[in-house]
């Protein structure tokens, strides 16, 4: 007989919620159109290389009651190597010379695409007019490295919702996760728009940029790798392909722009793109200033947790039937330290698939095997940051790592390339799962946090579907327990 023992639920917070998705609010953009461009090439022979953007005559408002307007410069970049980011911007406003530095901290894959970019906030006490502004992208790397650039843009916010307090929390959470599109910058140009002395860029891969159905602009969709998001988040992960019209396929609007060369390279039905995932109808940047700060306040706490309550249910199940304990109270029992800086130290402090040096309060411990397939955290947990961490979810290592980070990644946590490159349920859990399906369904699911019902869906029906879908193929779990029992379980909705 298992016995959950109350500190048993005790946890550690993991990740943020996913929230509701909003409604169409603007004339002519449903969220199912698109734009195909060609993205801008350049091979750099040198080991560094500057791109100069300069402007005039820009007006700054007023934005968050702070009495400061925000200079902003963003875009997306695919690179074939390690780079480099850093940023330098000079600008007068009135009779006043300024100068302003900054490193690109954010996480940099090779061969994917990449949000890039960075914002200034300037006091408007010298006036609201920038007379003029120049600044410098340099991007160090290997001579050879081959860039290419989409929906770049410099210049002043100006979003009229910006104006007053209501959104400057939303603004400055997590910003660096948000960049670029929640400038509302133009995402359509070309990137020497405002270049002084552009190199002769070449025409580089195709781009699918998506509409959002609430600020209407087009903006890019990773077609190559929709796991690595852009500008909107997935629609359907764990129950992909996505089947829901909408959210899956965009009518192109510029098909009289494309080749017959240009279509056989995209995912093509009739005279949609169609993706595998299916993306939101609002952009990450509508998502998060106009459907989740409003829509938070609006939600009880147990509806805001709901998510993490069914991954704190898999980790307590995970645990219980191995008897053990988390491994957070484990550690610390054990040695005396805290496993979270344990795991930081391990990593160098540093995310281990961008490499960037984190404060230990900014460190996300990952499974590395994933907790949906019922894998426990325990000491090989991997150091992520937080956008990377996101990134992974609940994705097996050898679909999110290269075979060289695999291979590291083995050295660091001691688990075997083979371990590594495993993609499969936990079976020894999955034996004891099955050995203890009666107390499964009778006791585990029967606690009240798992019976309340919240939405119209019952708690312990998600966590036994999140079972279902990983172990579907391999066990069926209510049959398991009509073996034992000659009866369906109580603790879940059957549907027969």
């Amino acid at each position: 007989m298992i016995y959950i023992k109350q500190n048993d639920f005790r946890t550690y917070q993991r990740r943020s919620v996913t929230r509701e998705s909003g409604y169409h609010t603007i004339e002519g953009s449903t969220g199912g159109e698109c734009i195909v461009k060609r993205a801008q090439r350049l091979q750099i022979t040198r080991n560094k290389a500057i791109f100069r953007f300069h402007r005039r005559d820009m007006i700054l408002i007023d934005l968050f009651d702070s009495g400061n307007g925000i200079l902003a410069f963003g875009g997306y970049i695919h690179t074939n190597s390690p780079i480099k980011i850093s940023f330098s911007l000079f600008y007068t406003l009135g009779e006043r010379k300024y100068a302003f530095e900054r490193d690109f901290v954010g996480p940099i894959n090779i061969n994917d695409w990449n949000n890039i970019g960075f914002h200034k906030e300037i006091s408007l006490d010298d006036g609201e007019l920038v007379n003029e502004a120049t600044l410098d992208m340099t991007i160090e790397c290997d001579a050879g490295t081959t860039l290419e650039f989409i929906s770049f843009d410099f210049g002043p916010i100006t979003k009229t919702e910006f104006v007053g307090d209501t959104l400057a929390e939303s603004f400055r959470q997590k910003t660096s996760m948000h960049i670029p599109y929640l400038y509302y910058l133009d995402t359509v140009n070309p990137i020497e728009r405002y270049m002084i002395n552009p190199p002769r860029f070449e025409i580089g891969r195709l781009v699918v940029l998506k509409s959002c159905n609430r600020c209407g602009r087009y903006l890019p969709i990773n077609i190559e790798n929709e796991m690595s998001t852009l500008s909107f988040s997935l629609h359907c992960v764990k129950r992909a392909p996505c089947v829901h019209s909408t959210f899956r396929a965009y009518a192109i609007q510029n098909m009289n722009e494309l080749t017959t060369a240009d279509l056989k390279q995209l995912p093509v039905e009739g005279n949609k793109i169609v993706t595998y995932y299916g993306h939101q109808l609002e952009c990450k940047a509508c998502k998060k200033f106009f459907v989740n700060a409003p829509l938070n306040p609006q939600r009880n706490p147990q509806q805001f947790k709901e998510d993490g309550l069914r991954r704190r249910a898999l980790e307590i199940l995970v645990n219980t039937l191995l008897n053990r304990n988390l491994i957070h109270f484990e550690f610390e029992h054990r040695t005396k330290k805290e496993f979270s800086e344990y795991i930081w130290r391990k990593f160098d402090y540093r995310c281990f698939k961008c490499g960037r040096r984190l404060p230990l309060d900014e460190m996300h411990l990952d499974h590395t095997m994933p907790l949906a397939y019922l894998y426990r955290l325990d000491e090989s947990a991997t150091c992520l940051c937080g956008t990377h961490n996101s990134q992974k979810r609940d994705r097996f290592p050898i679909d999110f790592y290269d075979e060289d980070e695999l291979r590291r990644l083995s050295k660091i946590t001691g688990l075997s390339m083979e371990q590594l490159t495993y993609k499969g349920v936990n079976h020894e859990v999955l034996k004891l799962l099955v050995d203890n399906v009666v107390w499964f369904y009778d006791e585990f699911l029967m606690q009240p946090d798992y019976q309340k019902v919240r939405d119209g869906i019952r708690t312990a029906d998600k966590i036994n579907d999140s079972l279902k879908r990983v172990i579907g193929g391999e066990v069926d779990l209510v049959t398991e327990y009509r073996k034992k029992t000659g009866k369906y379980p109580k603790s879940v909705t059957i549907v027969r």
